[in-house]
């Protein structure tokens, strides 16, 4: 078992530990492992849990819970966000989530079993801000349908994780690399959050730029990242 202590960015000031899991045990793996645990066949096998997944797709689409015994339960919920109490609930306004439940039983043997396990401490690997998309915000706050495009003076939100900075260092933040390699930290930022960054494009731009977004890895003194947008922002309409 890997691990590795990182800062608690929960409880500043405290440190947690981070298990770095090994290869994924796939459904494939299980089907060989009760075919060579047991006189059940793979097909067997199979068709168990395909009927289950079914059931538990089919009980959730009736707004009922499921109860699978040693495997677990399901946990339905509802997400929608209204700004007044509506008359109507559409659709398209909600969404049903589910979560499954271990059985406190499994979880305890899960925690005995890895009681018994040799632990190799490792270095946490930094992890790079990632910045997947930008795209132009069009008047009323509509973002364009065409991504990498920008008005001089205008916004462009940027999409991705991880993206979010400490405003106050003059080395992280969102920079723009010019046809030149001349690069421009931009300044007027509206939002700065971990998954969408808004900033504003300088007045004066023009020709097409690199976005790159760069921020320290979870401690004041950690390492530098950073993460460039794969194509350049060129005007719209060009």
């Amino acid at each position: 078992m890997r691990v590795s202590v990182q800062p608690n960015t929960v409880k500043p000031g405290t440190y947690r530990l981070v298990l770095h899991t090994g290869r994924l045990a796939s459904f494939e793996d299980f089907i060989r492992h009760v075919e060579g645990g047991s006189t059940v066949t793979r097909a067997d096998a199979v068709a168990v849990l395909s009927a289950a997944a079914d059931w538990v797709r089919q009980c959730a689409a009736m707004g009922r819970e499921v109860d699978l015994g040693p495997l677990g339960r399901s946990r339905l919920g509802m997400k929608g966000v209204f700004e007044t109490i509506p008359q109507r609930i559409e659709d398209a306004d909600v969404t049903l989530t589910i979560s499954w439940v271990l059985p406190g039983k499994m979880k305890r043997a899960v925690a005995r079993a890895g009681a018994g396990l040799v632990r190799e401490r490792v270095q946490a690997v930094p992890k790079r801000p990632i910045i997947a998309e930008a795209r132009r915000i069009l008047p009323g706050g509509v973002p364009d349908d065409h991504p990498n495009r920008y008005t001089p003076g205008q916004a462009v939100r940027l999409y991705g994780s991880r993206l979010d900075y400490d405003p106050a260092r003059a080395d992280e933040g969102v920079f723009l690399i010019a046809e030149d390699h001349t690069e421009t930290r931009v300044e007027l930022v509206a939002i700065n959050s971990p998954k969408q960054v808004l900033y504003i494009m300088p007045s004066d731009a023009s020709g097409s730029y690199y976005v790159i977004v760069r921020r320290r890895h979870e401690r004041p003194d950690g390492p530098l990242l950073e993460d460039r947008l794969s194509e350049p922002l060129v005007p719209a309409g060009e």
